[in-house]
């Protein structure tokens, strides 16, 4: 009686639904009257049956008196007898679609009680859900068809995840385990057999205190265990969090105190793992003493590593050839009552055993190894660090070493990204037109070849570039918007200050850098206001301008007296900057010595380049101004001059704020171009450079024919704002520095 109700209903509903789609598409005069269209289902599962929860169904629909102009569908939970006929009710709830057949992922998240084994010490169970797919055609007069439908039950079975390391040498029993160490796990996700095999979606973990029967009590009633769960992390998330996690650097794990480790899959039908095994993804353990000193390794381009115990896996990196690696280190072992009693390090050791191929003997004075270059191969730095209780930590680095070519003149990294829309108001340029500005810049440079030298982010899923991609070219422009994790630009010159640095940190090679430091030549440039520019360097947590690098990467220090390893980061080192600041944006530091800001007056009308700078004065072929693009500053226009002023805009080591801090400039930052303010008067960063040469490594010329050694430039606005004219003089004149220009 109820399946006939519904069909009932069914039929009724979908009746008004075409006698308004013909009402909403009425024509008049001849032919006004409308045949519904038919349609009916060629493809997919049986009435009833039970199958995987990826369905592939087809579909085709006729009409006697029109065509057909697209299909609806929807579907629903439950079969006809119990599915809510509020779901098919509505035009908002059925989708378009102009396709006769599609796959879709049904859910499957009602657990069965069979257990199924997958292997030794895996288990999986099954999941299902009734679902009910529905149908229609839609004619070219708006016209529905009734729906054709199939109900069907999607049945998966669930995933699990296994604890892979630390190794248990003895599967499903208690082990020792130090009070901070690494858990890995690996998740499979079987999809409808045990041999079809995919990744889970997503996997969460909790870390319980040892009860008596803890383990029968998750498996009988894992509802109970609900607010214990880390939140759910995507398998493939960055930096591994979804496969590993760090075991007391956010918990207390006491000496000899006895824990549950367990870890939860889910997959992409909402099934998820409901046997725990401690063979399998549950880990039994009491804690111990730590295994060795913790070891803090830096090497002066490449950054900071920290590491614990004789089982880390070698840092791996590519490295130009010839150019110096030079590591320090220090070790402490106070967080378990011990004393570092001596460092070695060695290279390319065969057995780590043997003293005699340390290149040291061990000594506590032994905290640096000599700088050293390699041409080619592939070498490995072991530095060990021991206790006075007999533990050891040891680090190796391996350096894999390619040739230094810089064959090619210029590269321009394309890392500012728009979409191709209806220009209005001149805000943001298309990608069209920031693409035209820039390939006509790079035209001018010798040997430019706009179908090989150009590396479009983008269209590499905003990945950094190759890091020998870079050195296949002696020059290289960087164009770059900004968005935190997302922009190549901002992943590659981020910076993490020492004191922020933890075992499970995720460390980002600034090979940009190194790239200068070998005597490559960048030009960068972009959009500088709030996250933009070399702001990026900086943690998300920790941007509030303005800001000094050197004392405050790692947060606001009074007198500098705390974390000042941001000298390192890319910004500071390379670039030569000391203070950051906007001209626009929503941070603002809280000290009562900054001045009032007011966008009004502190929006930029202009630049003029800097006549007192030596290095810009050596330069006659810059233009003494640099102004607005005219189409940018045209009536009506969003950077329209009687609106409001330019704000896409980054400064650098600003007069005010250098004065009020004691803070100085560093010699190898030369000013450019300065702003002009809307207010020259009131405004405190008036004058403020917004770009500049850098002459750290201006000096180093590479052993590579054609090289050069000339300076680097940055700019904290996006060129394609302003003057063409002007902005082709300024590349005329960066590029005859470079020894490449065309014209």
């Amino acid at each position: 009686m109820r399946t006939g109700i519904c069909r009932l209903f069914l039929v009724l509903s979908f009746a008004v639904a075409c006698f308004l789609g013909c009402e909403e598409n009425a024509f008049i005069g001849e032919g006004a009257s409308n045949k519904a269209p038919s349609i009916r289902l060629t493809g997919g599962p049986l009435e009833g049956d039970t199958t995987s929860y990826r369905i592939e169904f087809s579909w085709i629909g006729s009409d006697v008196d029109g065509r057909i102009d697209c299909y609806e569908y929807v579907l629903c939970d439950g079969d006809l007898t119990g599915f809510d006929p509020a779901d098919t009710t509505g035009l908002d709830k059925w989708r378009s679609t102009v396709r006769t057949d599609s796959t879709f992922a049904f859910s499957a998240d009602q657990e069965e009680d069979e257990a199924v084994r997958v292997g030794e010490n895996k288990y999986t169970v099954f999941y299902k859900r009734v679902h009910t797919f529905f149908v229609r055609a839609v004619d070219d007069r708006g016209g529905r068809s009734e729906a054709a439908y199939r109900s069907f039950t999607a049945r998966t079975l669930a995933p699990y995840a296994v604890i892979d390391y630390p190794k248990n040498p003895f599967p499903g029993h208690e082990q020792s385990l130090p009070t901070l160490f690494k858990l890995h796990w690996t998740g499979e996700d079987p999809i409808d057999e045990t041999w079809n095999i995919q990744e889970p979606e997503s996997t969460r973990h909790l870390l319980l205190r040892v009860k008596t029967g803890i383990l029968d009590s998750l498996n009988k009633n894992p509802e109970s265990f609900e607010k214990y769960w880390t939140p759910w992390m995507a398998y493939d998330a960055p930096g591994d969090s979804g496969t590993t996690t760090v075991i007391g650097d956010d918990e207390l794990i006491t000496m000899q105190g006895r824990y549950m480790f367990a870890v939860q899959a889910k997959d992409d039908a909402g099934a998820v793992t409901s046997v725990f095994n401690a063979a399998e993804n549950v880990r039994l353990f009491v804690g111990y003493k730590s295994p060795g000193p913790m070891l803090q390794v830096t090497e002066s381009h490449l950054g900071v590593w920290m590491v614990l115990g004789a089982n880390n896996s070698p840092v791996a990196y590519r490295v130009p050839a010839g150019f110096p690696l030079e590591f320090s280190w220090s070790a402490n072992a106070s967080s378990y009552g011990g004393e570092v009693s001596s460092y070695q390090y060695g290279w390319d050791i065969v057995d780590l055993s043997d003293p005699n191929e340390w290149d040291v003997e061990a000594s506590p004075y032994v905290k640096s190894a000599p700088s050293i270059v390699f041409q080619s191969g592939v070498h490995t730095l072991y530095i060990k660090a021991e206790d006075n209780l007999g533990s050891t930590t040891l680090f190796s680095f391996e350096a894999s070493v390619f040739t230094l070519t810089m064959r090619k003149n210029l590269l321009w990294v394309d890392d500012f990204y728009s979409t191709d829309y209806v220009q209005d108001d001149y805000a943001f340029p298309t990608k069209s037109e920031h693409m035209e500005f820039w390939l006509g810049i790079c035209s001018r440079a010798k040997n430019f070849d706009a179908t090989a030298d150009v590396y479009v982010t983008a269209s590499q899923s905003f990945q950094i570039p190759d890091i020998e991609l870079l050195w296949n070219y002696k020059n290289i422009i960087w164009s770059y918007t900004s968005s935190d994790n997302v922009m190549a630009w901002d992943n590659m010159i981020r910076f993490t200050p020492e004191s922020l640095i933890g075992q499970s940190t995720t460390r980002h090679f600034d090979y940009l850098s190194y790239y200068m430091a070998s005597g490559g030549h960048v030009w960068t440039e972009g959009k500088g206001d709030e996250r933009g520019g070399l702001g990026a360097v900086l943690l998300p947590a920790y941007r509030s301008f303005p800001v000094n690098l050197r004392c405050e990467s790692a947060g606001i220090r009074t007198g500098c007296n705390g974390d000042t390893s941001g000298v390192n980061g890319i910004a500071y080192k390379a670039y030569c900057v000391t203070v950051l600041d906007k001209v626009k944006d929503p941070v603002r530091k809280g000290d009562n010595r900054l001045p009032a800001r007011n966008i009004d007056y502190d929006a930029m009308a202009a630049g003029f380049k800097d006549t007192t700078d030596a290095i810009t004065t050596a330069h006659p072929g810059l233009p003494a101004d640099l102004t607005l693009w005219s189409k940018v500053t045209a009536d009506k226009m969003f950077f329209d001059p009687k609106v409001r002023g330019f704000w896409y805009v980054e400064i650098y080591d600003p007069k005010y704020w250098m004065k009020i801090t004691g803070a100085a400039s560093q010699s190898c930052l030369h000013p450019m171009y300065r702003m002009r303010a809307r207010n020259a008067i009131y405004s405190p960063i008036n004058g403020a450079v917004i770009a500049f040469w850098t002459t750290k490594y201006a000096d180093v010329q590479p052993d590579i024919e054609g090289a050069v050694a000339a300076p680097c430039v940055h700019f904290g606005i996006p060129l394609w704002f302003f003057n063409r004219t002007q902005a082709n003089a300024i590349a005329d004149v960066i590029f005859k520095e470079w020894h490449i220009s065309a014209m």
